[in-house]
This record gives structure tokens, sequence and C-alpha cells, in this order.
């Protein structure tokens, strides 16, 4: 009986334990949770905002501008600010342009940074640490520091001075001007130094470290070369890393106006009339916005964007975890 008296406290005393130390585990869990969907939903709305904003905005009548009562939905839909902002934005024109140099130069790159990346990841040869020292250089470096030097290259293109040296011999001066051609574009994305490209072969040298030598060793026995290595088992290997370059290449060069303003004076992209657009409204000040044209002209700019991200974002998820970014 003794024995009995004694162990029915202690087990009374071990389950209050177990039941205090089950009630702190289910309130820290009620926290962590309660804590991750605050951090989601605060975190989803900052994201989302200015999109939503844009979509109520866009279609607006010009009288539910002027309205302080209209704050999100509009009391009456209206083209007008749809065909004003085709209008300020050249749609036609610029969208066409903004195809045949920013996303042609994108796809370019998206080669060109391939073949560069497999040539330092997988080959020994002299000068492959400089190599390395530039390529970080490249990204590190503003464009802002180099396009001065870029322009008057263009300006009169000469490779290795052979046009100087024509000039200075016969007095002929046949370096072109590639102002205001695809070539200004076109140019640096085929030697693998466009826009952000040094961040593309970064990628590409990431996901390239990580594929098995031996399926390529294997390749090399059969007798294909590099390039057959290279177009037959690497680069159908390669599908996230070409997914995740490809869409950040197709981004940025979408996004660029400085490069596109600075090179062309005629058919602009969309990028640099939606900037025009703007300092337009800044020199002439808020007071003759009468509608939402700027809003809608951004939803026209990043609406093929917003598609494609929308089909493609489970896979770039994805591709970015097996990349290898992080590594």
């Amino acid at each position: 009986m003794m024995t009995t008296n004694n162990a029915s406290p202690l087990a009374n005393n071990n389950r209050n334990v177990y039941q205090s130390v089950r009630i702190r585990n289910k309130l820290t869990s009620i926290s962590v949770s309660l804590f991750r969907y605050v951090f989601l939903i605060s975190f989803s709305y900052i994201l989302l905002y200015p999109i939503i904003y844009i979509l109520t905005h866009s279609f607006r009548d010009p009288a539910d501008f002027s309205d302080p009562t209209v704050m999100w939905i509009p009391k009456s839909f209206s083209w007008e600010p749809l065909m004003e902002a085709i209008d300020k934005l050249n749609f036609p024109t610029s969208l066409v342009s903004t195809l045949l140099v920013e996303v042609v130069s994108a796809l370019i790159s998206i080669v060109t940074c391939g073949v560069a990346a497999y040539g330092m990841a997988r080959f020994n040869f002299k000068g492959r640490g400089i190599l390395n020292f530039v390529l970080i250089l490249t990204i590190l470096v503003p464009a802002s520091m180099v396009i001065i030097p870029n322009y008057v290259t263009y300006y009169k293109f000469d490779v290795l001075g052979i046009g100087s040296l024509i000039n200075l011999i016969s007095g002929v001066d046949l370096r072109p001007n590639l102002l205001g051609t695809l070539w200004t574009f076109y140019l640096p994305a085929i030697t693998s130094v466009g826009i952000r490209a040094g961040f593309y072969i970064y990628i590409y040298m990431q996901f390239y470290k990580s594929l098995p030598k031996e399926l390529e060793e294997a390749a090399w026995v059969d007798g294909a070369g590099p390039w057959g290595t290279y177009l037959r088992i690497v680069v159908p290997s390669s599908g996230s890393a070409v997914l995740s370059v490809s869409l950040l290449a197709i981004v940025w060069y979408w996004n660029d106006y400085y490069n596109a303003m600075m090179y062309f004076n005629k058919d602009l992209t969309m990028a640099v009339e939606l900037n025009s657009f703007f300092q337009k409204m800044l020199a002439e000040g808020s007071r003759t916005l009468t509608s939402d044209a700027p809003i809608t002209s951004c939803l026209l700019f990043i609406l093929p964007l917003l598609i494609m991200y929308m089909f493609l974002q489970k896979k770039f998820i994805a591709s970015i975890a097996s990349t290898g970014i992080v590594g």
C-alpha cells in the first residue's frame, strides 16, 4: 500500500508534466504557423499590390479618375485609357522593335553564353583564371561605366584597328557606323558580353559542374568531339539551366531602356517609349494628367512578361533549385 501511495503522486506529476509539454508544443506550433501566415500574407501583399493597383486602374472611365470616392472598383469601365496608352507608346512599332532588338538578342545570348560556360567549366587552358576574373567583373561593373566606350566603338566600328590602318594609308574610311542598327545589340550577344551575360555564364557553369563527367567521357570514347558532346549530351541534359537563363535573359532585355536609348533614335523599344512618356509627364507637370493612360501603359509593358511567367513559374522555380546557383 505504501508503494502504491508513493507511485500515485509520481504518476500524477508525470502526467501533468506531459500535458504541460504537450500544451507548450501546441502553442509553439500555433505561433509558428500564425507567424508564417502573417509573413506570407504581408509579403504577398507587397508583391501583388502594384499589379492589383494597375489592373483596377487601367480601364477606369476618365470621370472616375477625378472622382475621389472611387478607390479600387471603378463605377464604369472605358477603353479610352487603353487607346491613349497604345498611342503614347506607339505600341505596334515599339512592340516589333522590342521583339527584334531585345528578344532576339536575349535568345542569342542564351545560346552563346551556354557555349562559353561549357568551355570554362570543362576545359583547362592557359588564362582560365584571368577569364574567371573578367567574368566576375562583367557581373559587378554597371553598364553606365562602359556605355561611352561602347558608343564610340559602334560609331566607327573597327576590328583590331584594321580600318584605322587602311584610313591612315589610303585616306579611305571604311569603318561603318553601327549606331541605330541591330548590330549594337547582336554583336555583344554573339560574343557573350551582352546585358547581364556574365550572370548567365555563371548559372550555366554552376550547372555544368554538377553534371557527371562519365557521360561526356563515354561520348568521347565513342568518337564524339567537344561540339558533338556538347550538342548531343550536355544540351539535352541542361533543360533546367536553359529555362532559368531564358526567363532571366528575356526579362532583363525586355526591361532594358538604357542601352536602347543610347544606341537608337528611331523605332524605339517599348521600354524607351514608356520612359519617354513618363519623362514628358514630369516635364509638363502632374496637372496635365487627366486619365489613367500612364498606368495602362505599364500594364501593356508588363503583360507579356506576366503571361510568360504564369505558364512557366513552376518549371522556373524547379530549375532555380536544380541549377546550383547558391552552390
